[in-house]
């Protein structure tokens, strides 16, 4: 199943920083559960397991067909600009630690999350728009293995990281939680109105319950 992945993936990550740090080996570990959960994905593709969306009896439009020359070089400037916008992100996000006094993991939790997260939706949203939704979904999947998986695995790898109280005792069971419960919405094929506001919601107390909690504690990079 398709969505068990993401699901084992939070799994991991959550029973390896049990212990309040992520080693090398667990960047190591969580790299392997990555290239595992790749190879799963494609095994199944193959045999014709995939998400499908409940909009795909709708309407779909062509994707506009461009050169390969143009396709490669608009993949290469959007790449260079979201190396740029990471930096700019940075920047922002340390002056915003500074000044405000608020702790990093909240900064990373919310601002930078969400700024990272902006330029998912602004991809996904017209895909789902013109009758495509498994496109969305099979991104939101993919992006909880990225973040879970690679980007913590790799970051753990270059330089171990110790895992704090916040971290722990909310941002990840709320995350894990999350994660979860879109899982099962996504079993039923679509994701309802009422499903997005939940979800929205959950995000509202996500961001204020960080704050609330541990925003004006300063926690270790």
């Amino acid at each position: 199943m398709v969505l068990v992945v993401p699901v084992l993936a939070v799994t991991l990550l959550g029973l390896l920083a049990s212990d309040g740090k992520l080693s090398r080996l667990d960047g190591i570990l969580l790299l392997v559960g990555y290239a595992t959960s790749i190879l799963y994905l494609f095994w199944l593709s193959r045999r014709g397991v995939d998400i499908q969306g409940s909009g795909l009896g709708k309407k779909t439009e062509k994707a506009e067909g461009i050169g390969r020359t143009k396709a490669i070089g608009l993949m290469l400037l959007s790449l260079v600009m979201i190396v740029l916008g990471s930096e700019l992100l940075v920047h922002g996000a340390r002056n915003l630690i500074d000044r405000l006094g608020l702790s990093q993991t909240l900064i990373g939790m919310t601002v930078v999350a969400l700024a990272i997260s902006i330029e998912e939706l602004v991809r996904e949203l017209p895909a789902a728009l013109r009758g495509h939704p498994e496109i969305a979904f099979g991104n939101v999947a993919g992006s909880v293995l990225t973040f879970f998986l690679f980007n913590a695995g790799a970051i753990a790898l270059i330089r171990p990281l110790p895992i704090d109280a916040a971290t722990m005792s909310f941002y990840l069971p709320v995350a894990a939680g999350t994660v979860v419960l879109i899982s099962v919405l996504l079993l039923f094929r679509q994701v309802p109105r009422w499903a997005g506001a939940l979800l929205v919601a959950i995000y509202i107390c996500f961001a204020v319950g960080g704050y609330l909690l541990f925003g004006a504690t300063p926690t270790a990079g």
